[in-house]
């Protein structure tokens, strides 16, 4: 089930074995690859509106950059926890994926991580396009992208080489 004419997109950096970070959620080994540019960012940045994260996520973006990068968009952090106060960069939610996307003015939703909310999102069949950037490296362990309890099928839309990165655009099938 669609929600209204708002676009779920899942952009995000995978090791080749599916992990996102490494046992300790640390994502440095992506920082030892050689991409090519920005391998899209800005492209994908700027067609975007409303960027949503899980907590821990939002905390690892401050020990990544000593810059916000995301204060000109719209910003919701999905916490387990008790709702919080709205900070000078986020709206903390929680609760269910559906019912917050209703209640938002964003078209052009970016899901950024982590696994925990990528997977509340695939339980409700809410993500509309996965752009996987995959980095050449075989992690062994860490925090797996994908534990989805039933599966889902994608059509490939695009594939786009940036350096030593594959970046993989799905999807979704269209229902007959």
């Amino acid at each position: 089930m669609k929600v209204t004419s708002k676009r779920v997109s899942l952009y995000i950096a995978v090791s080749l074995d599916g992990y996102i970070a490494d046992e300790l959620g640390s994502v440095e080994w992506l920082e030892k690859i050689q991409g090519e540019g920005d391998s899209g960012y800005e492209a994908f940045f700027d067609s975007v509106d409303t960027v949503v994260m899980g907590r821990t996520t939002y905390q690892q973006v401050f020990s990544l950059t000593d810059t916000f990068p995301y204060s000109k968009k719209d910003v919701y952090v999905f916490s387990r926890s008790k709702k919080e106060p709205a900070d000078e960069y986020a709206a903390f939610v929680s609760g269910n994926v559906r019912d917050w996307l209703a209640t938002i003015d964003g078209a052009n939703i970016w899901l950024v991580g982590g696994a925990g909310l990528v997977r509340q999102f695939l339980k409700e069949e809410a993500i509309d396009k996965f752009v996987l950037t995959i980095a050449p490296v075989i992690l062994g362990s860490g925090i797996p992208l994908f534990e989805a309890d039933h599966p889902h099928s994608l059509k490939l839309e695009e594939v786009t080489r940036f350096g030593e990165f594959a970046q993989l655009t799905y999807g979704k099938l269209e229902e007959e």
